[in-house]
């Protein structure tokens, strides 16, 4: 497949843009370009509001402005309009792709507009476009390199493969000190693309400005994006009807009948259904505009980082017994589950802040081995529960409390059932993403995440509604201990139980 560009000819070599020339960026139309413009001049004014003459001018603080410029500045957040801004050596520099390196998804007659500048020129240097079956035919001869690359730079063994740039692809442009291109996709079908850097001979590059896809339509969000903003707003509505509907059950309970840990559950909805609300706003966001403000980004992913603590520590208070098998917890377990909550929290913040993926990486993984750890502490305490249950049950006679007791016994085993899916099911939703839903489907596979989670919480509250009344049959061993108090024959079999 070829491109037809829409753009001047191939720059030369040498001219364009000097190596003292600040970065050109290409011009966007849409409100992130004026807002970022109001900003800036706002900013270098030091936010002064009109003010009659001779009055005294009151500015805003230093650090409050930097941060709310910092707040509202756009930020790539996987929209169609990739800001550049870096410096490499690498021989392969990815600039748009989604998460995991794969493509953008892009339909036919779709615009690709690349706006670099090279502050430090290079010969053999190009910016190219690749489909997804092109970067699967190259990433073994890619990945030796890096190998080959990494161990040079290690241990200082020679380089044995040559450069080269004859690779097959679908559009490139030679990158010396400044590229600007415009071009539609020319493809009979929908494919994923991939836009790179390919510096042949690994010399330093400094670069800057912008790289933005459009399909077809004025459509900014990518193929694999398209309806995910439905299903985030109906799973939020599904998530908001649950927590109201809990809400009103709890109302009617009575008050011996909830506790504190049905606050958790109802809470766990609430936040999950503000998260999904945020996430559908950031995505209509960024398919009107191409791009979405810090406040956005960081707004939906700090919420849900609190939402997924919530919902830990949901887990582990059920699994603690916390106001289902007894009061109040021991000193150990609070100070357990407090400097859990603390610690995850301050590892999720890092992690949506960090700026590397490097460090963002070590954040994560740490915040994954914290939950794994606390994962094996709610089976420990399950089972535990579990068998002391028996024994109690096992050591009681027919009674109202051996009722509870049944009812209690039957509810921690299905919890732990279904905490047993809460832990297996992002691994069977990772291989159906893999292996069976196609790739523009991505709507599907949000669609299973929250419904599994839906059915998830939806089974812990069931599970554990406020307690009903006792069943019926435990009366009739009062009734016949009174008939007998009172003379009265009892009948052949009463208030015996299997």
């Amino acid at each position: 497949m070829a491109a037809s560009p829409s753009a001047p000819p191939r720059q030369p070599r040498r001219g364009g843009a000097t190596e003292g020339q600040p970065p050109a960026v290409a011009a966007d139309s849409t409100s992130c370009g004026w807002l970022g413009g109001w900003l800036t001049a706002q900013w270098a004014s030091g936010w002064r509001r009109p003010h009659p003459p001779g009055a005294r001018r009151r500015r805003w603080p230093r650090p409050a402005r930097w941060l709310a410029a910092w707040a509202v500045l756009p930020r790539r957040g996987g929209a169609m309009v990739y800001n550049v801004s870096f410096e490499t050596h690498g021989q392969w520099t990815f600039l748009a792709h989604e998460e995991g390196l794969m493509g953008n998804g892009l339909a036919p007659n779709a615009t690709i507009a690349i706006d670099l500048v090279n502050e430090q020129p290079a010969d053999d240097t190009y910016v190219m476009v690749l489909t997804q079956a092109q970067y699967v035919l190259w990433r073994p001869w890619w990945q030796s390199q890096v190998q080959e690359q990494q161990t040079h730079e290690m241990y200082g063994t020679p380089l044995k493969t040559n450069p080269n740039s004859y690779l097959v692809s679908h559009w490139r442009g030679v990158l010396y000190d400044r590229l600007q291109a415009s071009f539609k996709i020319d493809a009979p079908t929908k494919d994923r693309y991939l836009v790179l850097v390919m510096n042949t001979r690994r010399r330093p590059l400094k670069l800057s400005g912008t790289v933005s896809l459009l399909n077809p339509g004025g459509e900014q969000l990518v193929l694999q994006w398209r309806r995910v903003p439905e299903v985030l707003l109906w799973t939020s509505a599904l998530f908001f009807g649950s927590c109201l509907l809990f809400a009103g059950l709890l109302a009617t309970a009575t008050r011996r009948g909830r506790s504190a840990v049905h606050v958790v559950m109802a809470s766990v909805l609430l936040l999950k259904g503000l998260v999904l609300l945020l996430k559908w706003s950031n995505r209509m966001q960024v398919s009107r505009l191409g791009c979405d403000s810090t406040v956005g980004q960081l707004s939906w992913q700090l919420l849900e980082k609190v939402q997924t603590i919530m919902e830990l520590m949901m887990f582990l208070l059920i699994a603690l017994g916390w106001k289902l098998l007894r009061g109040s917890l021991n000193i150990t377990e609070m100070r357990f589950t407090g400097g859990i909550s603390v610690i995850s929290f301050y590892l999720g913040v890092f992690e949506v802040t960090c700026t590397t993926q490097s460090t963002c990486s070590g954040y994560t993984l740490s915040r994954y081995i914290l939950h794994a750890l606390c994962y094996l502490v709610v089976i420990v305490a399950m089972n535990f529960n579990l068998q002391m249950i028996a024994a109690q049950i096992s050591d009681s006679t027919a009674s109202m409390d051996s009722g509870k007791l049944y009812r209690k016994h039957h509810a921690y085993l299905v919890f732990r059932w279904v905490f047993l899916a809460f832990i297996i099911s992002p691994t069977v939703e990772l291989f159906l993403k893999v292996t069976v839903l196609p790739w523009d489907a991505m709507w599907l596979y949000w669609l299973v995440v929250e419904l599994r989670t839906w059915m998830i919480y939806a089974c812990v509250v069931i599970t554990f509604r406020p307690e009903p009344p006792a069943p019926r049959v435990f009366e009739l061993t009062q009734t016949g201990s009174d008939d007998e108090a009172e003379g009265v024959p009892v009948p052949a079999g009463a208030g015996m139980t299997e």
